[in-house]
């Protein structure tokens, strides 16, 4: 059975809500323990997500349907999921030798 593209906009919100609370238990983790900031995890539920999102798009275009609130909210999630996660891996945050 094909998903529909409210089942794969939930996908996306699922791995992305997913990502962030990966990306939060990684950071808490570093801190307290005073270890290197492992974001494996995460990074691979993003790229889950970034590959639904890619179904769901192609769908939509192939099938011409509309950009409805779910699929903006999936998306908008995704984005800012992956946002939190670049800052970090920019700022390099490593609270090994803290």
């Amino acid at each position: 059975m094909t998903p529909t593209i409210a089942q794969l906009a939930m996908q996306v919100l699922v791995q992305a809500g997913n990502a962030k609370n990966s990306l939060y238990q990684a950071i808490t983790t570093a801190r307290t323990q005073h270890q290197s900031l492992d974001l494996t995890t995460c990074q691979d539920q993003l790229l889950a997500a970034h590959k639904v999102q890619t179904q769901m798009m192609a769908k939509m275009a192939a099938e011409d349907l509309p950009v409805t609130t779910l699929i903006n909210h999936a998306m908008d999630t995704l984005m800012a999921v992956q946002g939190n996660y670049e800052l970090i891996v920019a700022l390099g945050c490593d609270w090994q030798d803290k």
